[in-house]
C-alpha cells in the first residue's frame, strides 16, 4: 500500500504509439491492465510514455522525469526498428534511472544469437552462427548437406520476421548454390512453401545482416506440432507459462488444411505438469546463461520470457526441451498473476536508481 510521507516513485510505461492523444489505462481484464492494477497498490505514479521516431525530444523530457521505465516495443515493427529508442534509452540509464529491458542486456539475452551462446546448455542444440553474408554463403551449404534441413532465424526479429525452414529437395544431394532447396516463412501459417535455389535464399537473406548483424540456425524439431511452452520470469524466478501451438514452419501434406489450434492459456508457475522445466530453468538453465552471458541476476528484466520446443522423449520417456528463442523487447501478454511480482521489481529497482542519484 502507499507509504505515507514518500514521495510516489515514478515509473515510466512505453511503448511504440500514437502521441496524438492522450492514453487511458487500460481495461483491468486487457493486456497491460493488471499490471496497472498491481501499481495502484504501491507507491507509484504511472507515466504513460508512447513513443514514435518523429518525437524523439518529447519522449527524452518524459523518460528523464522519471526514476523507471518499463519498454514494450518490439524489435522491428511497422516498418520501424529501435535504433533511435534505444539511444534514448542508452542515455536515460546513463542518467541513473532504471531501464527495464536495457538495449545491453537486449543484446546479450534477446537475440537469437543467444541460442548459440548456451547451446552447450541442456537448453541447447545444433546450432551455428554468421556473421556475415560471406560467411552464410560459405558454412550454411555444408551444414545444410549435413543435415538436410535447417531453420535459419535472423539476429533481431519479432512475429516470425526473418525465420526460414530450409530444406533440400533431392535426398542425399549436395547444398550447392545451383541446388533446389524449399524455402517456408515463419511469418505464413498455412503450410505454404517456395521453391528456388540455395544461392537465391541466400542473396535474401543479406539484408538481416544490416539491421541484426547475425543470422543463426538450428536443427528443426521433429515435434513441432506438439506446440511450444513459454515460461516468463522475473529476474531469475519463474512467474508463469503459456502453452502455445505456433503455425509457422509446420510441415503439412498436399491438400492437408492448416492445424486448428486451441487458444494459448496462460497459467501461473506452480502448474504441476511444468515443475521439472521451472526447476531446470530456475536452478540449472538460467544460472548457467548469467555466468556464460556475464549478466548479474538484477540485470535481467522484471518481466522476460524464454520459449522452448518440445525436444525427443528421453530414455524414460520424459519431455526434454529445445530454446527456440528469447523474448525480452516487448513481453506481453503475460501471465496477469505474474503482475504484482512484476510490480514488486519494477518499484524495487526504480528506488534503488533514485536513491543512487540522491
Amino acid at each position: 500500500m502507499t507509504q505515507s510521507g514518500d514521495e510516489p516513485v515514478r515509473i515510466g510505461i512505453l511503448w511504440r504509439g500514437d502521441r496524438t492523444f492522450q492514453s487511458p489505462a487500460p481495461r483491468p481484464d486487457r493486456q497491460l491492465g493488471p499490471l496497472f492494477e498491481a501499481f495502484s497498490k504501491l507507491n507509484v505514479t504511472i507515466v504513460m510514455i508512447p513513443f514514435t521516431d518523429d518525437a524523439l525530444d518529447e519522449v527524452r523530457e518524459e523518460l528523464l522525469s522519471c526514476d523507471g521505465v518499463l519498454v514494450w516495443v518490439n524489435p522491428i515493427q511497422d516498418g520501424a526498428n529501435r535504433a533511435a529508442l534505444d539511444s534514448l534509452l542508452y542515455e536515460a540509464s546513463a542518467q541513473g534511472i532504471f531501464v527495464s529491458a536495457h538495449p545491453d542486456v537486449i543484446m546479450k539475452l534477446g537475440t537469437k544469437e543467444v541460442i548459440f551462446h548456451t547451446r552447450e546448455l541442456g537448453w541447447g542444440c545444433d546450432t551455428a552462427l554468421y556473421r556475415s553474408p560471406a560467411d552464410l554463403k560459405k558454412r550454411f551449404p555444408i551444414r545444410l548437406t549435413e543435415r538436410g534441413r535447417l531453420v535459419l532465424k535472423q539476429g533481431r526479429g519479432n512475429g516470425g520476421n526473418g525465420v526460414w525452414k530450409v530444406e533440400l529437395v533431392a535426398e542425399d544431394s549436395k547444398a550447392g548454390p545451383d541446388q533446389l532447396v524449399r524455402v517456408q516463412d515463419a511469418q505464413l501459417r498455412d503450410g505454404s512453401s517456395e521453391m528456388m535455389t540455395l544461392a537465391a535464399f541466400m542473396d535474401r537473406c543479406e539484408e538481416y545482416f544490416a539491421w541484426s548483424s547475425c543470422l543463426v540456425d538450428q536443427e528443426y524439431q521433429d515435434r513441432l506440432a506438439d506446440g511450444m511452452l513459454r515460461c516468463y520470469l522475473t529476474h531469475d524466478e519463474v512467474v508463469g507459462f503459456a502453452r502455445q501451438r505456433p503455425k509457422g514452419l509446420l510441415t503439412l501434406e498436399p491438400g492437408e488444411l492448416p492445424v486448428q489450434s486451441p487458444p494459448s492459456v496462460m497459467e501461473g508457475p506452480d502448474i504441476p505438469a511444468y515443475q521439472a522445466l521451472r526447476v531446470k530453468v530456475e536452478r540449472e538453465w538460467v544460472p548457467q546463461m548469467k555466468t556464460i552471458l556475464g549478466l548479474e541476476p538484477e540485470s535481467l528484466p522484471v518481466i522476460w520470457d524464454a520459449d522452448f520446443l518440445y525436444g525427443a522423449k528421453d530414455a524414460a520417456g520424459e519431455d526434454t526441451f529445445v530454446l527456440c528463442e528469447i523474448n525480452i523487447s516487448a513481453v506481453w501478454p503475460f501471465p496477469p498473476m505474474a503482475s504484482e511480482k512484476v510490480a514488486a521489481a519494477a518499484l524495487r529497482r526504480s528506488q534503488a536508481a533514485r536513491r543512487s542519484r540522491s
